[in-house]
């Protein structure tokens, strides 16, 4: 009886140690909205693997990465169905919007989110400690910044009655960060003007010239303002706007402040998430995870530009100085 057992423990190894000699590693769907060569996904895919390697598994031998972009989030259901048809072993979303389609559209295949402002919020899942269902993920938790922004505004500019804000309608995480802004400048006194923009043609319109503009210009980032980071921080000069955002890349185009979690650790923990299912963890055994680590980007330079003295406090704060 032993040795029935222990030939069949060695046959059953054997066609393990075949199958993965042979070259049959599980295959990830990745679903960004920037394409594969920019920078912002050659970041988040670099942080991925690295989470990946440190979990033990090896790019090619244990797993493949099909990456495909799809920055329209009307266009998001059909390629996440596309994705799907292939039945890969794991589906990787970006951003709110990719995360609902993803989890529209298979309760089959785990889906692990990462970039997802607020996961209940958005009916991702049931809940953070116990996500329920197929899937799981690290969020960014950028409403519960909304606030901070403008406290780290209020700050940079002593005495701020009004200020503006950019954002995009269409994507329903920015939906719910605006509700979080309005409630903390209403709770401080601030007079909010919203710029709402689902394009590059009505950014263009919303930050105008000629007209009477906040000294401040809040930006809820994402693909959009992403795309359009450049064009919005020379019409934000042009307006006499100093710029505050939850994305560093703003700040780095030409912003004064931005106040973010620190991607690089998100993206390797997103790595690390991946890895745990493909080793056969369970997404609702697998708590949603929050950014623990955050960065404060001050650019010195853009401040002088439209002279503005940042204080001191701001920037003994600051973990990195753009002069």
């Amino acid at each position: 009886m032993k040795r029935r057992a222990l030939l069949g423990a060695f046959a059953a190894l054997c066609i393990w140690v075949g199958t993965h000699a042979a070259g049959a590693s599980q295959r990830i769907a990745f679903l960004g909205v920037t394409p594969a060569d920019s920078v912002t996904t050659r970041n988040t895919l670099d942080g991925f693997r690295k989470g990946l390697t440190e979990h033990g598994l090896i790019e090619g031998r244990d797993y493949t990465i099909e990456f495909a972009a799809e920055p329209r989030i009307a266009q998001l259901g059909a390629r996440v169905a596309e994705l799907i048809a292939r039945k890969p072993a794991l589906l990787v979303a970006i951003t709110t919007p990719a995360a609902q389609a993803a989890a529209r559209a298979t309760r089959d295949i785990p889906v692990v989110f990462g970039v997802v402002s607020d996961p209940v919020g958005s009916g991702i899942v049931t809940s953070l400690a116990r996500p329920g269902g197929n899937v799981t993920g690290v969020s960014n938790m950028l409403p519960a910044l909304s606030g901070k922004l403008l406290e780290l505004a209020r700050a940079l500019l002593p005495g701020l009655s009004r200020a503006a804000v950019l954002w995009n309608p269409d994507n329903p995480a920015k939906v719910i960060e605006a509700e979080e802004l309005r409630i903390a400048a209403k709770s401080t006194g601030v007079a909010l003007e919203e710029l709402p923009a689902r394009s590059a043609g009505e950014i263009e319109r919303a930050l105008a010239p000629g007209k009477d503009r906040p000294k401040l210009l809040v930006i809820l980032g994402e693909t959009l303002t992403q795309a359009n980071r450049a064009r919005i921080a020379q019409l934000a000069l042009a307006g006499r706007m100093a710029v505050v955002s939850n994305l560093s890349t703003h700040t780095q185009a030409g912003g004064v402040l931005s106040y973010s979690p620190d991607y690089r650790e998100l993206n390797r923990r997103l790595g690390a998430f991946a890895a745990r299912i493909l080793k056969g963890a369970r997404p609702e055994d697998l708590p949603v995870e929050l950014p623990t680590r955050f960065e404060l980007l001050v650019n010195l330079k853009a401040a002088k530009t439209l002279g503005i003295q940042v204080p001191q406090t701001l920037l003994l704060r600051a973990d990195r100085v753009i002069e």
